[in-house]
C-alpha cells in the first residue's frame, strides 16, 4: 500500500481535482464520505481501481492508496494503478524547495 504525506491540509475536493487534471480522461475519480471517513476512488477500468483515504494531522495530509479488486487483481493493482495514483498525488502537492 503506497502512502504519501504532503505538507498542508489538502481537502478531498482539492485531491480529486488534482487527480482528474493530472491523470486525464482515461481515469474516473469519485469522492465519498466526509469528516474522518474521506476517500477517493480512482477507476481506469473495471479491473483497475484504487481507493485513496485522506488523513489530516496538523499541517500535513497523509494519503493511503490501496489497489482495489479481488485478491489477485488487488495485488496487481497495488503495483499498478495504486502506485501511479500515489506518485501523481506526490507530484501534485509537492512543495518547491526553498
Amino acid at each position: 500500500m503506497p502512502t504519501v504525506t504532503v505538507e498542508g491540509n489538502v481537502t478531498l475536493q482539492q485531491a480529486a481535482t488534482a487527480l482528474r487534471g493530472r491523470l486525464g480522461s482515461r481515469y474516473e475519480v469519485t469522492t465519498r464520505g466526509s469528516g474522518a471517513e474521506q476517500a477517493l476512488k480512482v477507476k481506469q477500468s473495471a479491473a483497475a481501481t484504487a481507493t485513496v483515504q485522506l488523513n489530516q494531522d496538523g499541517n500535513a495530509t497523509t494519503f493511503h492508496v490501496h489497489g482495489g479488486g479481488l485478491v489477485i487483481s488487488r495485488m496487481v493493482n497495488e503495483f499498478g494503478i495504486a502506485k501511479k495514483v500515489a506518485s501523481t498525488i506526490q507530484e501534485a502537492f509537492a512543495r518547491p524547495a526553498t
